[in-house]
Protein backbone atom coordinates (compact mmCIF):
# COMPACT_ATOMS: atom_id res chain seq x y z
CA UNK A 1 0.00 0.00 0.00
CA UNK A 2 0.95 3.53 -0.87
CA UNK A 3 2.22 5.25 2.51
CA UNK A 4 1.28 8.65 0.85
CA UNK A 5 -2.32 7.66 -0.32
CA UNK A 6 -2.54 5.89 3.16
CA UNK A 7 -1.85 9.52 4.86
CA UNK A 8 -3.93 11.36 2.80
CA UNK A 9 -6.39 9.04 3.75
CA UNK A 10 -5.50 9.24 7.50
CA UNK A 11 -5.98 13.38 6.38
CA UNK A 12 -9.20 13.07 5.10
CA UNK A 13 -10.68 10.65 7.77
CA UNK A 14 -9.95 13.00 10.39
CA UNK A 15 -11.55 16.24 8.13
CA UNK A 16 -14.74 13.83 7.88
CA UNK A 17 -14.35 13.01 11.45
CA UNK A 18 -13.60 17.01 12.69
CA UNK A 19 -17.01 17.51 10.77
CA UNK A 20 -19.23 15.41 12.54
CA UNK A 21 -20.04 13.20 9.30
CA UNK A 22 -20.40 9.75 7.85
CA UNK A 23 -18.43 8.22 5.13
CA UNK A 24 -22.34 7.94 3.97
CA UNK A 25 -23.22 11.28 4.14
CA UNK A 26 -19.65 12.28 2.37
CA UNK A 27 -20.70 9.92 -0.09
CA UNK A 28 -23.94 11.19 -0.56
CA UNK A 29 -22.57 14.70 -0.88
CA UNK A 30 -20.11 14.04 -3.93
CA UNK A 31 -22.68 11.29 -5.68
CA UNK A 32 -20.24 8.00 -4.33
CA UNK A 33 -21.29 4.78 -2.15
CA UNK A 34 -20.02 5.12 1.32
CA UNK A 35 -17.36 1.96 0.28
CA UNK A 36 -15.41 4.58 -1.95
CA UNK A 37 -15.06 7.09 0.86
CA UNK A 38 -13.88 3.96 2.88
CA UNK A 39 -11.19 3.32 0.16
CA UNK A 40 -10.13 6.42 -0.33
CA UNK A 41 -9.56 7.29 4.26
CA UNK A 42 -7.83 3.66 4.15
CA UNK A 43 -5.63 4.19 0.90
CA UNK A 44 -6.74 2.18 -1.32
CA UNK A 45 -7.96 4.33 -3.68
CA UNK A 46 -5.60 5.56 -6.50
CA UNK A 47 -8.55 8.12 -8.11
CA UNK A 48 -7.28 11.74 -7.77
CA UNK A 49 -10.64 13.15 -8.71
CA UNK A 50 -12.77 11.49 -6.34
CA UNK A 51 -10.13 12.69 -3.63
CA UNK A 52 -9.97 15.87 -4.73
CA UNK A 53 -13.83 16.00 -4.57
CA UNK A 54 -14.12 14.29 -0.94
CA UNK A 55 -11.32 17.32 -0.20
CA UNK A 56 -13.92 19.51 -1.52
CA UNK A 57 -17.08 18.40 0.14
CA UNK A 58 -14.47 18.78 3.68
CA UNK A 59 -14.30 22.23 2.71
CA UNK A 60 -10.11 21.76 2.28
CA UNK A 61 -8.18 22.21 -0.21
CA UNK A 62 -5.44 18.90 -1.59
CA UNK A 63 -2.35 20.02 -2.23
CA UNK A 64 -0.21 17.70 -4.88
CA UNK A 65 3.46 18.01 -4.49
CA UNK A 66 5.40 16.57 -7.26
CA UNK A 67 9.22 16.05 -7.33
CA UNK A 68 11.95 14.47 -9.43
CA UNK A 69 13.12 11.30 -8.82
CA UNK A 70 17.45 11.47 -8.20
CA UNK A 71 18.36 9.22 -11.26
CA UNK A 72 21.28 7.54 -10.23
CA UNK A 73 24.02 8.17 -13.43
CA UNK A 74 26.67 6.00 -14.58
CA UNK A 75 29.57 8.02 -12.56
CA UNK A 76 27.68 7.29 -9.46
CA UNK A 77 27.08 3.53 -10.22
CA UNK A 78 30.65 3.00 -10.91
CA UNK A 79 32.09 4.89 -8.12
CA UNK A 80 30.28 2.50 -5.97
CA UNK A 81 31.25 -0.14 -7.45
CA UNK A 82 35.25 1.05 -7.53
CA UNK A 83 34.61 1.63 -4.11
CA UNK A 84 32.82 -2.21 -2.94
CA UNK A 85 35.93 -3.40 -4.77
CA UNK A 86 37.93 -1.32 -2.69
CA UNK A 87 36.21 -2.11 0.66
CA UNK A 88 36.27 -5.92 -0.58
CA UNK A 89 40.47 -5.62 -1.05
CA UNK A 90 41.08 -3.84 2.20
CA UNK A 91 38.80 -6.30 4.16
CA UNK A 92 39.43 -9.42 2.51
CA UNK A 93 36.47 -10.64 1.47
CA UNK A 94 34.91 -11.33 -1.77
CA UNK A 95 33.36 -8.57 -3.57
CA UNK A 96 29.75 -9.97 -3.44
CA UNK A 97 30.41 -10.45 0.30
CA UNK A 98 31.41 -6.51 0.06
CA UNK A 99 28.38 -5.75 -1.68
CA UNK A 100 25.92 -7.53 0.36
CA UNK A 101 27.40 -6.31 3.87
CA UNK A 102 27.75 -2.61 2.44
CA UNK A 103 24.39 -2.77 1.59
CA UNK A 104 23.04 -4.61 4.77
CA UNK A 105 24.69 -1.64 7.04
CA UNK A 106 23.93 1.57 4.62
CA UNK A 107 27.61 1.78 3.22
CA UNK A 108 25.73 1.94 -0.15
CA UNK A 109 22.92 4.37 0.52
CA UNK A 110 25.59 6.49 2.39
CA UNK A 111 27.71 6.47 -0.96
CA UNK A 112 24.75 7.96 -2.96
CA UNK A 113 23.54 9.88 -0.93
CA UNK A 114 26.92 11.67 -0.08
CA UNK A 115 28.53 10.89 -3.61
CA UNK A 116 29.54 14.98 -3.87
CA UNK A 117 31.44 14.98 -0.95
CA UNK A 118 32.63 11.12 -0.92
CA UNK A 119 33.70 10.66 -4.88
CA UNK A 120 36.36 14.14 -3.77
CA UNK A 121 38.20 12.04 -1.21
CA UNK A 122 40.59 9.40 -2.18
CA UNK A 123 39.59 5.58 -2.16
CA UNK A 124 41.50 5.19 1.61
CA UNK A 125 39.68 8.20 2.94
CA UNK A 126 36.16 6.33 1.11
CA UNK A 127 36.53 3.03 2.37
CA UNK A 128 37.79 4.19 6.06
CA UNK A 129 34.19 6.24 6.15
CA UNK A 130 32.46 3.05 4.62
CA UNK A 131 33.68 1.39 7.59
CA UNK A 132 32.96 3.48 10.37
CA UNK A 133 29.07 4.31 8.64
CA UNK A 134 29.05 0.41 8.69
CA UNK A 135 29.73 -0.58 11.96
CA UNK A 136 27.72 2.58 13.36
CA UNK A 137 24.60 0.61 11.82
CA UNK A 138 25.55 -2.95 13.14
CA UNK A 139 28.46 -4.11 11.31
CA UNK A 140 31.33 -5.70 12.56
CA UNK A 141 34.12 -5.08 10.47
CA UNK A 142 36.53 -3.01 12.12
Amino acid sequence: MNTKLKKIGELLHLCRKNKGLTQNEVGTMIGVQKAMVSKVENGLCVNFNTISRIAEALEVEPIVELKPVKKTDKKIIDYVMTAIIEFARRHSLTIREASNYLNRFKGIDFLTEFYDVEHTLSFNDCVDDLTVICQNNGGAIR
